[in-house]
């Protein structure tokens, strides 16, 4: 199996590549590839620093380490894409770059160069593609756009999952891995946690259900959105008063909140601490990867390009069946019928704005 990491030089893909070395994802005679994100850039010269430190680092058990900056050199089994615009971490300076939107006019054309390459360089055997860049859908969207739909997938709402897995167990006292729970949607301030994949080990029947409204707090699904959308206003109002201090508060401002909530709203602060949410999300890229590699059959939460499944069309995050690639969407039996109405508006709404950002 090879790895091609697209953005390798950014904070996060730079962490990806540290954790797939660290952890021994691959083998000695495989190849893990350094890509830079930058398609008018010249040869980096910090990719090749960062392999000959990996080297030294992780001489005994390294596998094979090409470094280049040309799309069509592209050659992994498994693309992560990395790299792109992100936001300020100077909750100051936020308004030079503050709305997915922005996120999309930056990156929609960083996103063709790579999907158009990578598929022109490996037709009929199309890799797996991870987007990790921002924003999430429109990276779904395009790369779908040259490959097969099962074989995209976006990182947000594995993460925000992954996130709202450990949320609710730290409030319980118990191990994340005791817990089972879904974020779906979009990813951002468009979330959707849904509250009736969550199974919690040793809870059952009434007391699972008393657990769970305990852990709601009086908010539903319906006015989850509405409520998400106001704390994030008094958050950042916080945060952009007192740029220093104002990160700190707020993290303590949201462990009061609602698992679902602090899932959504946590990253701001971390992200405008300068500290970014670099460790969570390559660590949860790297168990995706780790999967992939596996070829076992797992159902995960993750963005992918819906046509119809559960009524829901666009790259919104659902869960599926992974096996090697997206083998079927999951049957909506086990949720309610609004959170399969309020999937299928997400669907909807992200799909409209996409058409925004692309002029499709």
């Amino acid at each position: 199996m090879d790895i091609s990491v697209i953005g390798a030089s950014g904070s996060c893909g730079r962490e990806v590549v540290t954790r797939l070395v660290s952890e021994g994802v691959l083998g000695r005679g495989e190849l893990l590839q350094l890509v830079g994100g930058n398609p008018d850039s010249v040869r980096p010269s910090y990719l090749h620093g960062l392999r000959a430190d990996l080297q030294d680092a992780y001489a005994e058990n390294i596998p094979e380490l090409d470094v280049t900056d040309n799309a069509d050199e592209i050659v992994g089994d498994i693309v992560v894409m990395a790299a792109g615009a992100t936001f300020p971490t100077d909750a100051a300076k936020a308004g030079s770059l503050q709305s997915r939107d922005d996120l999309a006019r930056a990156n929609a054309p960083l996103f063709e160069h790579f999907a158009a390459a990578v598929a022109r360089n490996r037709k009929g055997n199309p890799p797996v593609v991870i987007v990790l860049s921002n924003p999430v859908e429109l990276g779904v969207h395009v790369f779908c756009r040259h490959l097969p739909r099962e074989c995209v997938l976006g990182m947000g709402s594995f993460s925000d999952s992954q996130r709202f897995r450990w949320e609710i167990a730290s409030q319980l006292g118990v191990g994340r891995q005791r817990v089972h729970a879904s974020m779906g949607g979009e990813h951002g301030l468009g979330m959707m946690p849904l509250w009736s994949t969550v199974r919690i080990h040793g809870l059952q029947g009434k007391e699972l259900a008393a657990t769970i409204a305990r852990l709601r707090d009086g908010t539903t699904s319906a006015d989850y959105a509405a409520r998400l959308a106001s704390e994030h206003a008094a958050l950042m109002a916080e945060m952009m008063a007192d740029p220093i201090n104002g990160p700190v508060r707020a993290i303590a401002r949201i462990t009061r909140l609602p698992p679902d909530l602090r899932v959504a709203l946590k990253p701001f602060p971390v992200h405008y601490s300068q500290a970014k949410t670099i460790s969570a999300s390559a660590t949860a890229t790297v168990e995706l990867v780790k999967a992939l590699c596996e070829g076992r059959a797992v159902e995960i939460c993750a963005q992918y390009q819906h046509c119809g499944e559960l009524g829901i069309h666009g790259p919104i995050g659902n869960r599926v069946i992974l096996e090697g690639a997206v083998r079927r969407v999951v049957p909506g039996d086990d949720l309610t019928e609004e959170e399969i109405t309020l999937l299928q508006a997400c669907g909807i709404r992200c799909s409209s704005k996409i058409k925004e950002w692309t002029h499709e």
